[in-house]
């Protein structure tokens, strides 16, 4: 057999191994294909209820500075993105970190939400806020989202 014959045997095997294991993992952790996601563009004074938020990413440099994108999930199964930065990306960051992260909660869980314009006390000046009730967590959440 030529080293050619050896190297292509090789490669072969290393192949066969390869597609084995994405095989496996495929059948005990889905795809790992990203899912397609629109952009939810929230409107003011609207309150958005019974979203599953999947997980966010923050940090995301965007045109104007930094955004967090927050994977969520309708109560209809729609896979969106809803952007935040600024004044909201601080309220949703002080969301996860004192009602899921601080009373121990993993993703996903349940949440509605509300974006308002409040206006500064001491300067007069309006800002985005957006505030987040946690409506539910546990493994009930991840059996709803496994089923949408």
């Amino acid at each position: 057999m030529s080293e050619k014959d050896i190297n292509q045997t090789k490669l072969d095997d290393f192949l066969n191994s390869v597609e084995k294991q994405v095989s496996e993992h495929r059948e005990s952790y889905g795809t790992g294909e990203i899912e397609e996601r629109e952009t939810l563009k929230a409107e003011r004074d609207i309150l958005y209820e019974g979203y599953i938020l999947e997980g966010y990413t923050s940090d995301v440099q965007g045109k104007y500075g930094t955004n967090t994108a927050i994977r969520l999930t309708s109560a209809d199964g729609d896979k969106l993105t809803l952007w935040v930065n600024g004044y909201e990306e601080e309220h949703f960051l002080q969301f996860m970190a004192s009602r899921v992260n601080q009373a121990g909660h993993e993703l996903p869980v349940k949440v509605s939400f509300f974006r308002t314009q409040r206006t500064a006390e001491k300067t007069g000046r309006t800002y985005n806020k957006i505030l987040f009730r946690l409506d539910a967590q546990g493994q009930d959440i991840q059996f709803e989202l496994d089923s949408l």
